[in-house]
């Protein structure tokens, strides 16, 4: 049975699947990383989603599983390659400066309706930054 990932940002939460038997080495690593605590921050290139930073988890050498090059909205995205891990709360895609596309694993997805969580994530676009904290369901 796969984890379950809790969410919060501003008192509002979010639950998601962690999709552990399709990117069974980045869910490995993930999960050995939380709890995590680090600023949302809307993607620049990308389109409609936040991103975070866990620099510790910044390594070439994981694989992409699970890959898209398109972020399916209420989905949890990791680019290992940069520690990035995205929350996509509409149109989104890997893409770098220079507007190439780019893989990703699909890490997560989030369950239930979210619409308020991607609300938060959304505002991070014209109100800066904001704390969000990552745990699993049970420590949440």
């Amino acid at each position: 049975m796969s984890q379950r990932i809790h969410v919060e940002i501003e008192g509002v939460t979010a639950t998601g699947i962690l999709h552990e038997d399709a990117a069974p080495v980045s869910a490995e690593r993930f999960l050995a990383a939380l709890p995590v605590e680090a600023t949302l921050r809307h993607v620049r290139w990308s389109g409609e989603a936040g991103y975070i930073l866990i620099h510790e988890l910044a390594d070439p050498s994981i694989p992409v599983e699970n890959a898209v090059s398109f972020y399916p909205p209420g989905s949890l995205i990791f680019r290992s390659e940069h520690g990035e891990f995205a929350f996509a709360y509409g149109q989104a895609q890997a893409r770098d400066g220079a507007q190439r596309s780019a893989r990703a694993t699909h890490l997560a997805t989030f369950d239930a309706d979210v619409s308020k969580f991607m609300e938060r994530v959304a505002a991070t676009c014209h109100e800066g930054g904001k704390t969000v904290r990552i745990s699993l369901e049970n420590e949440g």
